[in-house]
Formats: structure tokens, C-alpha cells, sequence
């Protein structure tokens, strides 16, 4: 508890707030960037479903001539953390790497088969879900000191009808401002932890650099559908975000859309290729960041998806706008992508190749061949019998 009161004692910027600087700082922190990579499991049977995630920022300091000799960082995750470790770079790039692939293996075999695709009519929508939070009663719960590499983290909870009232009077207490109870509220009804994240310089340094060049922080949690915290970055500024989401299952295509649009991703062609997957091990870099828990083999495939975006939080769109926080809806076979021409990093013969790139087209043509030819001799045996029975 001591060293949470020291924390934030120190600090002064508002909560909404990812990053902080110290009271006395006269200037300014923001985010240039955010860099994510989410390993998920799906929950499986009386198994809670469990995501370890890596999350690097890059905050800079602004409007003052020094630099402030510490800083926090709060990040929000849905349940209690389970694990904490500082990971690789090597693992923050691996996330995106293995999308390129499959994205690149999916561009070309779509170039190779031939073209056909299925009518409109055939396409359907899954049913969509949404549970009330649960009311429960209780206060503010700290939890003990964790420290990973440079950082000291400070897991915070709240929870009951009045837990928005008493974790604004425990952060006052401790030097922070009261936050806009509306802006808590959302995080409170769901039992979200805060996790105060107090970074220092480097050894041998009073103070931070401009730009903070801060190691990848790796957090695990239960959590019943894929997760990125972004609403708790509403004072970052517009902030450009990198994000991978590996799972077991794929994600809801209609729900990752419309988080598309939230995040206001990047397009990389007319059509969205959305849960590209893999059959081979995940790359080496992750194995050895994330636990076994999200890596084990049991999984015939692991979906990627990736979101690229050079800003999100601006205009009447951003982040102060959105009334939840991001939640990658898990979805089902349907989803998938189509597999008469999506084979991944699979290993086939030359045969099956040939099937998958043009057993479809062949199947439709056929089918089409057939039904026009049975329609022609219908026509022509009805024009045969009308002519007999005529004559007759």
C-alpha cells in the first residue's frame, strides 16, 4: 500500500489519462503510438477463456523544456491479472510478421483459383449477444506491488453501486483529481482493474527521455471474448495503433468489422481478408513470450487478424465517444474463410491444389451445363408432344 500512496502522490494528471506526469511537471505527456500483440484462448467447458497480451506505447513529453524524472501508466484489463513479464521485441514484431504471411499466402491463392463467387443471397448474418453487468456491492481493493523490469505495477479494484463515489475519494486522498464519474462508471459496473503503472529512468539517470523507448509489457487475464484496452486512452491524443489478435477460434467477421471501423483501420484491398489462419506451430518468438496456457498445440488452427491504424481518437468518433471498451466477439465455423481456395500455411499436394483453386468453378459450370441442358429438352419434348397431339 505504501508504495501505491507514494505513486500517486506524485502524480496529478486526470485518470482518463493512460499516461501521467508528476504534479509538478509544467508540460504535457501523449502517445505517439500503441504496438499489441493478443494471444486468446476461447473458454472450453468449465475452462474460463484466457488472453495474455503485449502491449508496448511510446509516450513523449511536451510544452516544457525538462523532462519529468518518473511517469505512470494505467492500463485497464477485464478480471485480475494472472500473470505479468516483460517481453521481446522479437515477440512484439512476431504478431504482425505472421499475418503478412498468411495475408501474402491468401493474396496469391485467391489470384489462382478460378473466379466464381458465391450469389448474394447465400451470404447470412449470425445472431448477436449482449449480457447486463451484474450490480454488485463492495469498495476499493488494492492489491501487492509487482515489479517487471522498469516497471512497478499497482493492480486497483472497485466494484458495488457506490465503488464509482469511493475510488474517486481513494484516489483524492492519494493526489489524483476526481475523475468524471460517467467516464469510471463503465469500468467500475464491469469489475475492470486498474493496473498503476509507475515508470523511472533508466540507472544512472534523473530523468526521462523525450521519447520513452519502454519495453513490451506482457499481461495474462481470463476474459470471455479477445480484449484491447482503448478506452481508457481518451487523453492520449489521435495516436496510431498496431494491433494482432491470435485465437482458437475465429472472431465474429460482422462484430471485427465493426471494430474495424471503430479503430478506423487501414485497408489493404477491396475486400477484407478476415480471419486468416495457421496449422503450423505458432513462430518461436511467441512460444517463448506467451504461456503455455495460450500456446499449447490442442488448437487445429490459429486465426490472425491485424488491425493497422494511424489514428483513432479524434473528431466526434474518438475515444470520449464509445460507450464500451473494444471486445473482439468470438465467432463460429461460418466465419472461416471459405475453404475450397483457402488452404493457409497448409502443406498440399499438387492434386489437391488443383481441386481447391478449381474443383468449384468446375462443380458450378457443370451444374449450370446440366440444368440448361435439361431445361433445352424439356422445351423441345413439350414442343414434340403438342405437335403429336395436334396431328392427332
Amino acid at each position: 500500500m505504501k508504495y501505491l500512496a507514494l505513486l500517486l502522490f506524485a502524480l496529478a494528471a486526470p485518470l482518463s489519462a493512460c499516461c501521467m506526469a508528476p504534479r509538478d511537471y509544467k508540460g504535457d505527456v501523449d502517445q505517439s503510438a500503441q504496438r499489441v500483440v493478443v494471444v486468446y484462448r476461447a473458454p472450453d467447458g468449465d475452462t474460463p477463456g484466457y488472453e495474455e497480451m503485449i502491449i508496448r506505447v511510446q509516450p513523449f513529453f511536451q510544452g516544457a523544456d525538462a523532462n519529468p524524472a518518473t511517469m505512470a501508466w494505467v492500463v485497464t484489463v477485464p478480471s485480475k491479472p494472472l500473470r505479468y513479464d516483460q517481453a521481446s521485441m522479437d515477440a512484439l514484431n512476431a504478431g504482425p510478421e505472421l499475418h503478412n504471411k498468411l495475408f501474402k499466402l491468401a493474396r496469391e491463392q485467391w489470384a489462382n483459383k478460378t473466379g466464381f463467387e458465391w450469389p448474394e443471397w447465400l451470404s447470412w448474418m449470425t445472431a448477436r449477444d449482449s449480457a447486463p453487468a451484474d450490480d454488485k456491492s463492495g469498495g476499493v481493493e488494492v492489491d501487492e506491488l509487482v515489479k517487471v523490469g522498469p516497471y512497478s505495477i499497482t493492480p486497483v479494484r472497485a466494484s458495488g453501486a457506490d465503488a464509482v463515489t469511493a475510488l474517486n475519494e481513494y484516489l483524492a486522498q492519494r493526489g489524483f483529481p476526481q475523475e468524471d464519474p460517467g467516464h469510471l462508471k463503465y469500468f467500475v459496473d464491469n469489475d475492470f482493474t486498474f493496473l498503476c503503472i509507475n515508470v523511472t529512468p533508466p540507472q544512472g539517470q534523473s530523468s526521462l527521455g523525450r521519447k520513452l523507448d519502454l519495453p513490451p509489457l506482457l499481461i495474462g487475464f481470463e476474459t470471455d471474448k479477445p480484449y484491447y484496452p482503448g478506452k481508457f486512452s481518451s487523453r492520449q491524443g489521435n495516436f496510431a495503433l498496431d494491433l494482432t489478435v491470435i485465437t482458437d477460434k475465429p472472431l465474429d467477421t460482422q462484430g471485427f468489422g465493426e471494430m474495424r471501423q471503430r479503430l478506423n483501420a487501414k485497408s489493404h484491398g477491396y475486400v477484407q481478408l478476415v480471419n486468416l489462419y495457421s496449422v503450423q506451430e505458432l513462430p518461436a518468438p511467441l512460444v517463448s513470450a506467451f504461456s503455455e496456457r495460450v500456446t499449447k498445440r490442442d488448437a487445429q488452427r490459429w486465426y490472425v487478424n491485424r488491425i493497422e491504424s494511424e489514428g483513432f481518437n479524434d473528431g466526434d468518433k474518438g475515444i470520449a465517444s464509445w460507450s464500451d471498451d473494444v471486445f473482439f466477439k468470438v465467432g463460429t465455423i461460418q466465419d472461416e474463410l471459405p475453404g475450397f481456395w483457402y488452404y493457409g500455411d497448409e502443406e498440399i499436394s499438387g492434386f489437391q491444389r488443383l481441386v481447391r483453386e478449381h474443383a468449384m468453378a468446375f462443380f458450378v459450370t457443370m451444374g449450370l451445363v446440366f440444368f440448361i441442358t435439361l431445361f433445352i429438352k424439356v422445351r423441345i419434348n413439350r414442343k414434340r408432344y403438342l405437335a403429336e397431339k395436334n396431328a392427332a
